[in-house]
């Protein structure tokens, strides 16, 4: 599996494994088999959050938890690329995404230690910021991931949902305190693309403005997630209201004509910006070893 580079020294399998299901709709044991098959497939890259998975009748610590006693079990952390987010665990499970404990520097400093305790580690490879808060002063959380980074509890930093006039808004900040800067963005990104009117709420899809942010800044490496939009290249129609239009019905018709229509997907997104990373997400060893095996790359 190739690797791409985020950072200063972070090399990471183009393919990451997505862990939004693990310890709620995937048990400890079928993930922990999951997280080897990965592994011996030739993967390194795991992606976990503080909040997965509220939505799933969780308390938001689950998939971490489940990925540091895998890493306990089986010694392999020094093998392993782990990044994590914060910002978007529910302070309320009424209210879902509309309240969440946000990116204030006393949220910051609590949930990263928190999330080293569930992943049972002494750092986080890759620390984003899941979404943006704009309550808070961007100087007050960049000037906390700074210091986070300086402390070496975490290595890199990256954000995901944001909007590319913030990401450059931050950058100005980091340029003009000598702080560190993302080194990454995670977005949703596939081959098709929403329409400018869908609501994706609290999700952000990578449109023009970002891809043009990219392509400017190359060290800020895209990190892809919902790549396969929950099998839409295994349809012939449309599945998802918010992709319906001629041209993604034409791209659609064009991928279903490939030999390998999720595998032509992947690598078409992995090649974008430079060389990207996509994060898949399955509970099946069998889909896994179909993706990680058919990946021509």
């Amino acid at each position: 599996m190739d690797k791409i580079e985020i950072g200063n020294d972070l090399k990471v399998s183009k393919i990451g494994l997505g862990t939004i299901n693990f310890g709620t709709k995937l048990d400890a044991n079928a993930a922990h088999l999951l997280l080897s098959k990965y592994v011996d497939l030739g993967g390194n890259f795991l992606d976990t959050a503080n909040n997965y998975a509220v939505w799933n009748g969780g308390d938001g610590g689950e998939s971490e938890r489940t990925i540091g006693e895998w890493l306990k079990q089986t010694k392999r952390r020094e093998e392993m690329v782990i990044a994590t987010k914060l910002g978007a665990l529910a302070t309320s499970k009424e209210k879902g995404f509309s309240k969440v404990e946000g990116l204030k520097r006393d949220v910051l400093l609590r949930s990263v230690e928190r999330s080293l305790k569930n992943l049972q580690t002494d750092r986080i490879d890759l620390l984003y910021l899941h979404i943006d808060d704009f309550s808070v002063s961007q100087k007050e959380v960049m000037g906390t991931l700074a210091d986070l980074v300086r402390q070496g509890v975490v290595k890199e930093i990256g954000c995901s949902n944001f909007f590319a006039w913030r990401i450059e808004r931050a950058r100005l900040i980091c340029q003009e305190k000598g702080w560190p800067f993302f080194s990454a963005i995670q977005q949703r990104y596939s081959f098709l693309s929403p329409s400018a009117t869908a609501d994706l709420f609290p999700q952000v899809a990578l449109n023009r403005d970002m891809a043009s942010y990219l392509q400017n800044y190359p060290q800020l490496k895209l990190v892809a997630y919902s790549p396969l939009l929950k099998g839409q290249y295994n349809a012939d129609q449309i599945l998802d209201p918010a992709y319906d239009s001629l041209e993604n019905r034409e791209r659609l018709s064009f991928v279903r004509k490939q030999s390998k229509p999720n595998s032509w997907v992947l690598k078409h997104i992995t090649d974008q910006f430079g060389g990207s990373a996509a994060l898949v997400t399955t509970s099946s060893i069998k889909h896994l070893k179909e993706i990680m095996e058919d990946a021509d790359f």
